[in-house]
């Protein structure tokens, strides 16, 4: 029984997980974001992303961000010169109306490493 239990509990979790299989790059940060669901709520936030400091814009065109509105990931290349300031990308998304439920980074490239974001009371 808790053999079966445990097989149970791996395989929703691996369903629920977003992680399993995602990719990041040294120089790229990405967030994991709840509540994002049309091309306009995608649209808002690449907007002010676009406006972050340490952002790449070279890698994508337009704005330089790329969003998954099927996974609700954004994809952020970052510029390793400068600061990364992860919380000034988490409070553009909140500002915006949308819960960030994690961040992603593998600033060494060889681990990726997840911040799971607390949800913020309004």
């Amino acid at each position: 029984m808790k053999k079966n239990l445990l097989i149970l509990i791996l395989f929703f979790s691996s369903l629920f997980s977003q992680d399993i299989n995602l990719e990041v790059e040294k120089d790229e940060l990405v967030v994991e974001v709840s509540g994002m669901v049309c091309a306009m709520c995608a649209y808002g936030i690449q907007e002010g992303l676009s406006e972050l400091s340490f952002l790449n814009q070279k890698v994508y065109k337009d704005d330089g961000i790329n969003i998954d509105l099927d996974t609700q990931m954004i994809y952020i290349p970052i510029d390793l010169s400068k600061k990364i300031d992860e919380w000034e990308a988490i409070q553009i998304i909140n500002d915006a109306g949308y819960d960030t439920v994690a961040i992603y980074t593998n600033f060494e490239g060889n681990k990726i490493e997840k911040k799971n974001i607390p949800k913020l009371v309004s």
